[in-house]
């Protein structure tokens, strides 16, 4: 089966959940897998939205099958992933679902997003937001890409997160930038 064309397949079911209009480049790939690398998680990594598996290979590269688990909702792409990777332990499933269950210990654990909050409906961004804020108050890790230059959704001073722009992207069709979640720097004064 085609890769692209089942992306289109995908797109063309569910446009707000796809969110782009082509599969993510091997240049975003290894921007993300990069920046994954550079988080220091010791434990599982969860792709979360593989999409066609451009990032799920360069996770592959980096992780080993052991310990990168991979989140998918797109029943025609899940079978193109499970295809291509059958080393993989692959799931048909939504993250707010699966997340709150499989990741109890998440102080080692890291999700490498590719979920289009942009384009999705308000109310299932909110609950998605909600839910890797969550993660990452818990001690938890999140990468995640975003088109344009403002981050993937909005934080609330409360949530004491902050997001980190880690690279751009421009080999990319559109353009994108790739984001750290991480808990929010506080300035110390030093004493005079």
């Amino acid at each position: 089966m085609n890769t692209t064309l089942s992306f289109l397949r995908a797109l063309l079911a569910a446009p707000a959940e796809v969110g782009a209009l082509w599969p993510s480049s091997r240049y975003l790939a290894q921007s993300m897998a990069q920046a994954a690398v550079a988080c220091g998680a010791s434990g599982r990594v969860i792709e979360v939205g593989a999409g066609s598996g451009a990032l799920t290979l360069a996770l592959l590269t980096r992780f080993g099958s052991e310990r990168l688990q991979v989140i998918e909702c797109a029943p025609e792409l899940v079978q193109v992933l499970r295809k291509k990777f059958p080393q993989l332990d692959i799931r048909r499933e939504r993250i707010e679902h699966f997340l709150p269950q499989a990741a109890p210990d998440p102080d080692s654990s890291l999700l490498v997003s590719s979920l289009p909050f942009k384009s999705l409906p308000a109310a299932q961004a909110r609950l998605l937001s909600s839910t890797y804020i969550r993660f990452v108050q818990r001690g938890g890790a999140v990468i995640q890409f975003s088109y344009g230059l403002t981050p993937p959704f909005a934080l609330n001073d409360a949530d004491g997160l902050q997001w980190q722009r880690v690279s751009r992207v421009w080999r990319n069709l559109p353009p994108a930038c790739v984001w750290r979640l991480q808990a929010r720097k506080t300035d110390t004064l030093s004493p005079t």
